[in-house]
């Protein structure tokens, strides 16, 4: 029974991840995942030919939400779509900067299909260097399946050249956890 539920969750983590191919060396710890034809080793634990992955490391890859029921015996997987946009300071679309440069700019989002509850939401950005500054980060009041946020105004110095990382985080109402949900990249030339 224990090998069965593994391999549906096997095989639902596959049909949930086109695209993704999972390749794992006999008795290592470590396996390539392959999501949208970029690299990711990944710890897993290989048994009698199965793989099983972290549902963790499964979050931060998928950008979705995760859910173990006490028990243990249950994994629920929420993952909304989220479309983001960065609006400068005179509600104009960007995505690239000239580098060094210092302006204000909020990030705007639109969330639909979201199947749980979340409390917060928190919009940091990651300079090249891999230094994170958080953008925004708010208490949310009525958590709806569909909704639109902006966060406030923020001001922020592109200091350097290369890939300014914007990511969204939701927090779970059940399990007070963080989980990244939405991604995009500034260029700074």
């Amino acid at each position: 029974m224990r090998k069965i539920r593994k391999l549906i969750l096997l095989g639902f983590c596959i049909m949930i991840l086109p695209g993704t191919v999972i390749y794992a060396a006999a008795g290592s710890s470590e396996v390539s995942l392959y999501l949208n034809n970029v690299l990711q080793k990944q710890p897993a634990i290989l048994s009698e030919g199965s793989i099983s992955l972290t549902t963790e490391q499964l979050s931060k890859d998928l950008f979705a939400l995760f859910a173990l029921d006490e028990s243990g015996k249950t994994v629920r997987i929420y993952k909304p779509n989220i479309n983001m946009v960065m609006l400068d300071n005179n509600g104009e679309i960007f995505g690239k900067v000239k580098s060094p440069s210092r302006f204000a700019f909020s990030t705007l989002l639109q969330v639909d299909h979201l199947k749980t509850e979340i409390s917060d939401i928190k919009v940091v950005i990651t300079d090249p260097a891999d230094k994170t500054e958080t953008i925004d980060a708010q208490q949310i009041k009525n958590s709806e399946e569909n909704f639109w946020f902006k966060t406030n105004e923020y001001t922020y110095s592109f200091t350097i050249k290369g890939t300014y990382t914007i990511q969204v985080f939701f927090k779970d109402v059940a399990s007070k956890k963080w989980f990244p949900v939405s991604e995009i990249d500034i260029f700074g030339i």
